[in-house]
């Protein structure tokens, strides 16, 4: 496994080129230490292959891989599992540029065999740091003869506990719904509701371990904040507007996903539908994509 290094003096981050230009890990220095804002998979104890992952040609889930799409139906492999998390995951990517502090790495679907997608695709994903900084791009093109449904996202999962077992870790994020899950399957049963208080985080609070959910928000505003105040971290969010949806996953587990996204789960069917608001972009041939991810890790709270 290659797994590269982006560094400097505040922040360390591990990509895998060859597992999707995954994360591996992220810390954070402090105090003489390097804390683990994210878990590192490379760990044997770990139960994740990657500490955060790219989800393209769309986010999440398309209700058992079926869609229309203008007039025309289709059927995406793995439709027992919704087909969810596209198909960049698992894929080895070319490095296009890798620096001490920065990597560029390029995916294009016409290479490889059995990509899940109608349409031939190509990517690109960068990740710099930059003082407390690690910023992180993705561009998605659409290289066939006809307009396909596109969207993308980062799934991210974050660390609950940085210095002792049972650290509280608070969150911050607002919204302007949460789509309605009444089949307990991820795909959203209806146009987006007002958010019950559990799931309100406008304000910023504690997220509870023992609380699970796991839930796709529409209407953010690209903003939020993860802060650990025993350990005095706390992770910035700065999306760019393309990131019309967070998806936020709360298992009981020692960690938790903050996920970024452009479209809604089952997103290209809420187009076909027409539902409003779903954030799947349409492109035509040759036209692009393209979305911004930025973490402020600030290390004196």
């Amino acid at each position: 496994m290659t797994v590269i290094p982006l560094e400097n003096q505040i922040l360390r981050v591990y990509v895998d080129p060859e597992q999707g230009t995954s994360i591996k890990g992220l810390y954070a220095h402090k105090n003489d230490a390097w804390l683990p804002l994210m878990p590192d998979v490379r760990e044997p104890k770990t139960r994740l292959d990657a500490s955060s992952f790219l989800m393209i040609p769309y986010s999440n889930r398309i209700k058992d891989g079926a869609f229309t799409f203008q007039e025309q139906t289709y059927q995406l492999e793995h439709g027992e599992r919704h087909a969810i998390h596209g198909d960049v995951r698992e894929r080895a990517w070319k490095i296009d540029h890798w620096g001490v502090t920065e990597l560029c790495c390029t995916f294009n679907s016409v290479e490889y065999e059995n990509v899940n997608w109608p349409w031939p695709f190509e990517a690109r994903a960068e990740y710099s740091v930059e003082g407390n900084i690690l910023s992180q791009r993705l561009s998605l093109w659409n290289r066939g003869e006809s307009a396909m449904p596109a969207g993308l996202g980062w799934h991210p999962f974050f660390t609950r506990a940085l210095t002792r077992e049972g650290e509280p870790v608070h969150l911050q994020f607002t919204v302007a719904g949460v789509y309605p899950d009444a089949h307990d399957n991820r795909i959203p049963s209806g146009l987006p509701q007002p958010l019950p208080a559990r799931q309100d985080h406008s304000a910023g609070k504690q997220l509870d371990p023992d609380d699970f959910w796991d839930a796709c928000f529409q209407g953010y505003d690209g903003k939020g904040a993860i802060t650990w105040p025993e350990a005095g971290i706390r992770i910035r969010f700065d999306c760019s507007p393309e990131c019309t949806h967070l998806v936020v996953y709360n298992p009981p587990f020692p960690i938790f996903a903050i996920e970024p996204v452009t479209n809604a789960n089952n997103g290209v069917n809420q187009l076909a539908a027409g539902w409003p608001d779903s954030g799947v972009a349409v492109l035509e041939p040759g036209e692009c994509l393209a979305a911004r991810f930025d973490m402020h890790v600030d290390t004196d709270v």
